[in-house]
């Protein structure tokens, strides 16, 4: 049996000589991967992985490539640029509705209902009643246009009745929020400070205000995981390691990640509180993204009707982590 080296009983100090042993431990070369990764908090566990030396101990030679969103790291592995996609449950169900090759791996972690504030900069906007006539800043195809959809439905917004500005990046949305293009966006708390900089700007209200958490997972592409079975669990297993690094030790994380995204330490640290990280596969993330694919096909949202389950790839997790899988 294979013993693995945890972070908590590492010192910086012995971090390198612990990375150089564990990869001796497993043999041979690196297997080189290639990982797409967004460009806020929702990628944290990979930087983590990547900065902190741990995807190198399980035996990787991992390259992160960083993109806007969730979805653009599925395009990127769609189209064979990365082998590694990590997105929230609405982008999954999407693009897996139009048939590919990736394949759902794991849960990595579900949002803090007040991990993502919705803001505005319009003294009119009292409460999310006020938004009808109001111009709205919206990441299209994201995980943020669903919480809008989810949000207007619990509120009893007609869509029509709002105007929906699609921007591409969390700069991009920042800016028009600050240029008072936009009236109100959704703002991760690694963003807070800029929100609250901008004249009148104030928040509303959590995820509460949609009714809806997402959840977020970890992807990779059929034809990498035919020619690495044996390697996939290990995959998992320095995911989880990152992720027990961020929940043990978030000062040094948000370290590693400030210099990898080139981001001040403290809103990095500020953005690890947005997430409840964990590796798992459990019936409720099943049900999460099939719920998140049926409702998107009533609305018009996905257009492809299609079963979850033959998306799924679970014999990784259940070798790393018998534990924590669990569908029927």
């Amino acid at each position: 049996m294979k013993k693995y080296i945890t972070f908590s009983t590492l010192s910086a100090a012995t971090l390198v000589l612990a990375v150089v042993f564990a990869g001796a431990a497993f043999g041979g070369d690196l297997l080189k991967i290639r990982v797409g990764a967004d460009s806020s908090s929702f990628s944290y566990q990979f930087r983590v992985a990547k900065g902190g030396g741990i995807f190198e101990k399980y035996g990787f030679d991992a390259e992160v490539f960083t993109f806007s969103y969730g979805i653009d790291t599925l395009n990127a592995a769609i189209l064979g640029e990365t082998d590694s996609a990590q997105a929230a449950d609405f982008a999954v169900a999407s693009r897996l509705s139009e048939g590919n090759n990736l394949r759902i791996l794991a849960h990595i972690l579900t949002y803090n209902i007040d991990g993502t504030l919705l803001y505005t900069n319009d003294p009119s906007i009292k409460g999310a009643e006020d938004l009808v006539g109001k111009r709205l800043g919206v990441q299209k195809a994201t995980v943020n246009e669903y919480v809008w959809g989810q949000l207007f439905t619990k509120q009893g917004i007609d869509p029509k009745n709002v105007e929906q500005v699609y921007l591409g990046s969390n700069t991009e949305l920042l800016a028009a929020f600050q240029a008072k293009e936009i009236d109100a966006l959704w703002v991760s708390r690694e963003y807070e400070s800029a929100a609250l900089e901008v004249e009148n700007g104030r928040k509303l209200g959590n995820y509460e205000l949609a009714g809806f958490n997402p959840r977020a997972y970890v992807l990779l592409d059929k034809g990498f995981i035919d020619a690495n079975r044996a390697k996939i669990p290990d995959y998992l297993r320095a995911l989880d390691e990152a992720t027990a690094f961020l929940k043990e030790r978030p000062d040094e994380a948000a370290k590693i990640i400030a210099k990898d995204l080139k981001i001040p330490a403290d809103a990095a640290r500020a953005g690890i509180d947005t997430y409840k990280y964990e590796i798992r596969f459990l019936q409720e993330d099943l049900n999460d993204v099939a719920d998140v694919a049926a409702w998107s096909i009533e609305n018009g949202l996905i257009k492809n009707a299609y079963d979850v389950k033959e998306t799924l790839y679970l014999d990784a997790i259940k070798e790393a982590f018998p534990d924590r899988v669990g569908v029927k």
